[in-house]
């Protein structure tokens, strides 16, 4: 299973920072960089007034950690994808899959 986490990418959470008007602002930062497969899950196209919107769910692949979360980000090159959930097998798993949605 490690010959096909073929893909570098970056593990980013959001950060909160005043700023100074009584808001925050929001970035993502960096909090880990790990070898992944990304393998498409599904696809769906929703259409509207006047809009179409395409979703691309994706499952990656990782090494097993404990500091991944539904909310984060993760970035594989160019793409962005945001992590709705994570299957874990437990502690002795050697790898989670985070399921996630591409973003535009």
């Amino acid at each position: 299973m490690l010959s096909t986490l073929d893909q570098r990418a970056a593990l980013q959470a959001k950060t909160l920072t005043p700023d100074g008007g009584g808001g925050f602002s929001e970035s993502w930062e960096t909090f880990a960089v790990v070898w992944v497969k990304v393998a498409p899950a599904s696809a769906a196209d929703s259409f509207g007034p006047d809009a179409l919107e395409s979703r691309a769910r994706h499952k990656v692949t990782l090494r097993r950690r404990t500091d991944v979360a539904a909310g984060q980000r993760l970035a594989v090159g160019s793409r962005t994808f945001k992590v709705h959930g994570i299957l874990d097998e437990g502690p002795r798993a050697p790898f989670i899959t985070l399921l996630c949605e591409e973003l535009p």
